[in-house]
Protein backbone atom coordinates (compact mmCIF):
# COMPACT_ATOMS: atom_id res chain seq x y z
CA UNK A 1 0.00 0.00 0.00
CA UNK A 2 1.43 3.78 -0.58
CA UNK A 3 3.38 4.01 2.61
CA UNK A 4 4.84 0.99 2.09
CA UNK A 5 5.79 1.22 -1.58
CA UNK A 6 9.19 1.22 -2.89
CA UNK A 7 9.68 4.69 -3.89
CA UNK A 8 11.18 3.85 -7.19
CA UNK A 9 7.60 2.69 -7.67
CA UNK A 10 5.67 5.92 -6.80
CA UNK A 11 8.19 7.97 -9.02
CA UNK A 12 7.59 5.55 -12.30
CA UNK A 13 3.76 6.06 -11.33
CA UNK A 14 4.09 9.85 -11.64
CA UNK A 15 6.18 9.85 -14.86
CA UNK A 16 9.40 10.96 -12.67
CA UNK A 17 13.46 9.66 -13.49
CA UNK A 18 15.27 8.89 -10.79
CA UNK A 19 17.35 11.83 -11.15
CA UNK A 20 15.10 14.30 -11.48
CA UNK A 21 13.24 12.74 -8.06
CA UNK A 22 17.21 13.17 -5.98
CA UNK A 23 16.96 16.89 -7.19
CA UNK A 24 13.55 17.74 -6.50
CA UNK A 25 13.63 15.91 -2.93
CA UNK A 26 17.03 17.74 -1.98
CA UNK A 27 15.27 21.15 -2.35
CA UNK A 28 13.94 22.59 0.60
CA UNK A 29 11.08 24.28 -0.09
CA UNK A 30 9.75 20.91 -1.07
CA UNK A 31 11.04 19.11 1.77
CA UNK A 32 9.14 21.79 3.79
CA UNK A 33 5.83 20.94 1.59
CA UNK A 34 6.40 17.38 2.37
CA UNK A 35 6.69 17.96 5.96
CA UNK A 36 3.70 20.56 6.21
CA UNK A 37 1.63 18.25 4.19
CA UNK A 38 2.48 15.18 6.35
CA UNK A 39 1.58 17.09 9.67
CA UNK A 40 -1.52 18.52 7.87
CA UNK A 41 -2.57 14.50 7.64
CA UNK A 42 -1.92 13.84 10.97
CA UNK A 43 -3.66 16.91 12.97
CA UNK A 44 -6.84 16.41 10.62
CA UNK A 45 -7.33 12.32 12.06
CA UNK A 46 -6.73 11.02 8.38
CA UNK A 47 -3.87 8.75 9.38
CA UNK A 48 -6.09 7.52 12.13
CA UNK A 49 -9.45 7.17 10.14
CA UNK A 50 -8.14 5.53 7.26
CA UNK A 51 -6.29 3.13 9.69
CA UNK A 52 -10.06 2.53 11.61
CA UNK A 53 -11.53 1.80 8.20
CA UNK A 54 -8.96 -0.57 7.06
CA UNK A 55 -9.40 -2.38 10.52
CA UNK A 56 -13.13 -2.07 10.34
CA UNK A 57 -13.24 -4.02 7.41
CA UNK A 58 -10.73 -6.81 8.70
CA UNK A 59 -12.79 -7.18 12.00
CA UNK A 60 -16.24 -7.27 10.12
CA UNK A 61 -16.07 -11.06 9.86
CA UNK A 62 -14.86 -11.45 13.91
CA UNK A 63 -17.57 -9.61 14.37
CA UNK A 64 -19.99 -11.53 11.87
CA UNK A 65 -19.13 -14.78 13.98
CA UNK A 66 -19.60 -12.80 17.33
CA UNK A 67 -23.10 -11.95 16.80
CA UNK A 68 -24.42 -15.54 15.61
CA UNK A 69 -22.09 -17.29 19.10
CA UNK A 70 -24.57 -18.51 21.28
CA UNK A 71 -21.87 -17.76 23.87
CA UNK A 72 -21.82 -14.55 23.41
CA UNK A 73 -23.69 -12.38 25.76
CA UNK A 74 -27.21 -11.61 23.85
CA UNK A 75 -26.87 -7.23 24.79
CA UNK A 76 -23.77 -7.93 22.46
CA UNK A 77 -24.88 -10.12 19.97
CA UNK A 78 -27.82 -7.12 19.94
CA UNK A 79 -25.33 -4.10 19.50
CA UNK A 80 -23.19 -5.57 16.66
CA UNK A 81 -26.90 -6.64 15.07
CA UNK A 82 -27.37 -2.61 15.35
CA UNK A 83 -24.44 -1.91 14.33
CA UNK A 84 -24.42 -3.86 11.15
CA UNK A 85 -27.91 -2.38 10.45
CA UNK A 86 -26.21 1.14 10.93
CA UNK A 87 -23.66 0.65 8.67
CA UNK A 88 -25.58 -0.66 5.65
CA UNK A 89 -28.05 2.26 6.06
CA UNK A 90 -30.92 -0.21 6.75
CA UNK A 91 -32.63 1.59 9.45
CA UNK A 92 -36.17 2.95 8.49
CA UNK A 93 -36.15 6.48 7.66
CA UNK A 94 -38.83 8.90 9.72
CA UNK A 95 -41.64 9.41 7.54
CA UNK A 96 -40.86 12.58 5.76
CA UNK A 97 -43.90 14.84 4.35
CA UNK A 98 -43.89 15.34 0.95
CA UNK A 99 -44.03 18.61 -0.67
CA UNK A 100 -47.25 20.61 0.03
CA UNK A 101 -48.96 20.98 -3.38
CA UNK A 102 -52.18 19.70 -4.89
CA UNK A 103 -50.00 17.03 -6.96
CA UNK A 104 -49.30 17.02 -10.56
CA UNK A 105 -51.36 18.76 -13.28
CA UNK A 106 -51.28 18.27 -16.90
CA UNK A 107 -52.80 21.41 -18.96
CA UNK A 108 -53.93 20.13 -22.95
CA UNK A 109 -54.35 23.46 -25.11
CA UNK A 110 -56.40 21.97 -27.81
CA UNK A 111 -56.79 24.43 -31.35
CA UNK A 112 -60.38 25.20 -32.46
CA UNK A 113 -60.69 24.91 -36.05
CA UNK A 114 -63.55 27.07 -35.75
CA UNK A 115 -63.93 30.52 -34.92
CA UNK A 116 -63.76 30.56 -30.98
CA UNK A 117 -60.23 30.80 -29.29
CA UNK A 118 -58.49 27.64 -28.27
CA UNK A 119 -59.95 25.91 -25.29
CA UNK A 120 -57.66 24.75 -22.61
CA UNK A 121 -58.23 20.93 -20.72
CA UNK A 122 -56.38 20.97 -17.10
CA UNK A 123 -56.03 17.87 -15.60
CA UNK A 124 -55.05 17.75 -11.69
CA UNK A 125 -54.59 15.36 -9.10
CA UNK A 126 -57.26 16.16 -6.02
CA UNK A 127 -56.02 15.13 -2.60
CA UNK A 128 -59.12 14.84 0.04
CA UNK A 129 -59.22 17.18 2.70
CA UNK A 130 -58.23 15.08 5.32
CA UNK A 131 -55.18 13.46 4.21
CA UNK A 132 -51.83 14.73 4.86
CA UNK A 133 -49.23 14.68 1.97
CA UNK A 134 -47.07 11.28 2.97
CA UNK A 135 -45.30 8.99 1.07
CA UNK A 136 -47.76 6.30 1.88
CA UNK A 137 -50.65 8.90 0.25
CA UNK A 138 -47.99 9.64 -2.56
CA UNK A 139 -48.81 5.27 -3.61
CA UNK A 140 -52.26 5.70 -3.66
CA UNK A 141 -53.93 6.08 -6.87
CA UNK A 142 -54.84 9.93 -7.37
CA UNK A 143 -58.47 11.10 -8.44
CA UNK A 144 -57.86 13.01 -11.20
CA UNK A 145 -60.72 16.17 -12.13
CA UNK A 146 -61.24 17.09 -15.93
CA UNK A 147 -61.79 21.81 -15.07
CA UNK A 148 -63.23 21.78 -18.62
CA UNK A 149 -66.07 24.81 -19.22
CA UNK A 150 -69.71 23.02 -19.30
CA UNK A 151 -70.08 24.03 -22.82
CA UNK A 152 -66.76 22.19 -23.73
CA UNK A 153 -67.66 19.42 -26.96
CA UNK A 154 -66.06 16.69 -27.48
CA UNK A 155 -65.00 15.27 -30.72
CA UNK A 156 -63.92 11.63 -31.59
CA UNK A 157 -64.61 8.55 -31.30
CA UNK A 158 -63.26 8.12 -27.68
CA UNK A 159 -66.52 9.86 -26.94
CA UNK A 160 -69.77 8.37 -26.16
CA UNK A 161 -72.96 9.62 -25.24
Amino acid sequence: MGANRPIHEVIAGECVTQAEYNLISSNPQFQRYVDSYCNDLRETGFSFAAKAKILAEDLLVTSYHMARDPDVPAAVRAKIHENFVEWADLKPKKEQNMLAGTGFSITINIPSTLEKPAETIVLETILPETEHRTVENAQKTPVLSFSEDETYEYAGEDYYE
